[in-house]
């Protein structure tokens, strides 16, 4: 990869720079609230344990735990999830097909600027073989030089590799498409390739990386040190936390999530895929961090950006003909309280924060003229479609919000369930002022 990472900043920081316009405090607000998400859930008539409610929003990542989901479901087993392991997997299992599989997804990049070339990773996220015709992700910086400033700094000759064809004459030509240098996510496009056409290769199978758990094995598939595909293992070892990255431009230092991970990530690897055992994408390998403060070396503190983001975040670009266009609830909302929770059945520990709304870029904004105030905190939020349709998030990390901006078209309306002086209620944001958007940069 061409960056380091730097410092991580404080989860209260970060948190507030993910759904933020600006951070001036102009307004009052309300006396503390001690609601979490599952407290607000239990008012609208919840009954389960705390365990039991971060577990209902998980989706089961593994195949072993969907094995064992269904066999709960259908009687045939009773027990923990741990127990059910125990009881069925008497050896390690392989992950060698699934990971074969997933490296049909997967390309080499090599993008050329002037007296230079840039090689790193990318992964199909769609594909229409009949044409020829792609969509890849990649990070941005891999397609991007520092040198030369604006738009003009991007690669205008861009090649791609399938597995096993990392010869000149088995290059697809790639064009830059769309991107947001601020998140470090660039779309390549492939037109009418006829090596596409008899290939093997496939779109990326996409997980929900907000249930990754810690300890769970992932692999890292891309192009370290720009010598070729090659495949590194490890675990999750931190499912969620921001990190200090430059930006492409190295113009300014971005606040990025990312899921930590000890698998070996070395330069090229940027732009690849991080997958689990299934075979399936749970992020975009974006950076690594090499050294503390001190100068001391660092190991295993390799980073991709979670799928979660990645895929409402491509999408988006590729809705907006190339452009990332955010909605704005133009509020900075922090994580006053934090707590772990262990569910025995599932074996799994738990994240759960406290949103609070801290403060409003200004009485124009859209979290405002709603009707949101300083020290609401923030439980659930559903997006209802011009069309009708509905998608519903438990806030229980401040990540998921942010997350969530991306899929937010005009004359959508977010609905927030919203705890305030321990009081449930509901604010409506209709999004139908150009001002409530922004094209990212």
């Amino acid at each position: 990869m061409k960056k380091k990472t730097a410092l991580i900043i404080s989860a209260v920081l970060a948190g507030s720079m993910a759904v933020t316009l600006c951070g001036c405090d102009l307004f009052g607000g309300n006396r503390s609230d001690s609601s979490f998400a599952y407290d607000g859930a239990v008012a609208g008539g919840y009954h389960g344990t705390e365990a039991e409610y971060m577990a209902d929003q998980d989706t089961p990542s593994t195949a072993e735990r969907r094995c064992y989901e269904a066999a709960v479901a259908n009687g045939e087993f009773s027990g923990t999830y741990v127990e059910f392991l125990k009881q069925f997997r008497n050896t390690e299992s392989s992950d060698g097909q699934t990971v074969n599989q997933a490296l049909t997804s997967v390309v080499c990049v090599e993008a050329s600027f002037s007296g230079a070339t840039s090689r790193g990773s990318g992964v199909i996220y769609s594909l229409d073989r009949l044409s020829g015709d792609a969509y890849i992700v990649t990070n941005y910086h891999v397609v991007y030089s520092k040198d030369i400033y604006g738009r003009f700094g991007l690669s205008n000759k861009i090649n791609v590799y399938l597995y096993g064809g990392e010869t000149s004459a088995s290059a697809i030509s790639a064009t830059f498409y769309g991107g947001a240098m601020s998140y470090d996510i660039a779309v390549l496009k492939v037109t009418g390739s006829q090596l596409l056409k008899s290939s093997s290769a496939t779109a990326a199978k996409i997980a929900d990386s907000d249930s990754v758990t810690v300890g769970e094995r992932v692999y890292a598939l891309g192009n370290p040190n720009g010598e070729g595909f090659s495949v590194s293992s490890g675990v999750v070892s931190v499912a969620a936390e921001y990190i200090s990255v430059l930006r492409a431009d190295e113009r300014e230092t971005l606040s990025l999530l990312g899921i930590r991970t000890d698998t070996a990530v070395n330069h090229g690897n940027s732009g690849g895929g991080l997958f689990n055992a299934n075979g399936e994408l749970v992020g975009i390998v974006n950076a690594r961090r090499e050294q503390t403060n001190d100068g001391t070396a660092l190991y295993g503190f390799g980073y991709a950006i979670p799928s979660a983001l990645v895929a409402p975040l491509v999408q988006n670009i590729l809705d907006h003909g190339g452009n990332a266009v955010a909605a704005q609830l133009g509020i900075t909302a922090q994580v006053t309280d934090s707590k772990g929770v262990y569910d025995e059945r599932t074996g799994k520990y738990y994240i759960e924060e406290k949103l609070v709304v801290n403060s409003f870029a200004s009485t124009a904004g859209a979290g405002y003229n709603a009707g949101l105030k300083r020290g609401d905190t923030l439980l659930s939020a559903s997006i209802v479609s011009a069309s009708g349709t509905e998608k519903t998030v438990q806030l229980t990390r401040l990540h998921m919000l942010s997350n969530l901006l991306f899929e937010i078209e005009s004359g959508d309306t977010l609905r927030l369930v919203i705890s305030r002086s321990d009081e449930m209620q509901t604010v409506s944001i209709l999004f139908n002022q150009s001002s409530y958007f922004k094209t990212l940069v």
